[in-house]
């Protein structure tokens, strides 16, 4: 059975434990860059295939990345990447990116604002959680 664990919500910023019969198999982390697709996105298949006026119509993207510490058995791979490409509401201003990603290290650490933002590091993204104070961390680590 699979379960889902979102361990940080933040305003622009999810994190997601993907876990099997007790076994995390990935960590998934959801970015509103509330920005358009940038100019290496738009390199990517399928964008690289679109009208230029099409792909500049949509403001704002939202980068899913799958991380896990070896590469993903393709089924997994498969129902991740279906599982969250529901999260987003696809507009004509608004889509995604999906990208996994390999971190070797991923499960040697404790979960943590260094964990966090290792992970996002790791992945390219230009977020960084600030350390906050514990009673801020109670309010913003629940749903």
């Amino acid at each position: 059975m699979i379960s889902l664990h979102r361990i940080l919500k933040l305003r622009d910023l999810e994190i997601f434990q993907v876990v099997r019969n007790g076994t995390i198999i990935s960590y998934v982390v959801i970015e509103d860059t509330r920005n358009p697709f940038t100019e290496e996105d738009k390199k990517l298949d399928p964008l690289c295939y679109m009208d230029e006026e099409d792909i500049n119509a949509i403001l704002n993207v939202f980068r899913i990345s799958i991380i896990n510490d070896e590469k993903l058995n393709d089924e997994d791979l498969d129902f991740i990447t279906s599982f969250f490409s529901n999260f987003v509401n696809n507009t004509n201003l608004t889509n995604f990116i999906i990208t996994d990603y390999i971190q070797e290290d991923l499960y040697d650490y404790e979960i943590n604002i260094k964990f966090f933002n290792k992970i996002l590091k790791n992945i390219g993204s230009n977020y960084i959680i600030e350390e906050f104070d514990k009673m801020n961390w109670i309010y913003l680590s629940q749903d």
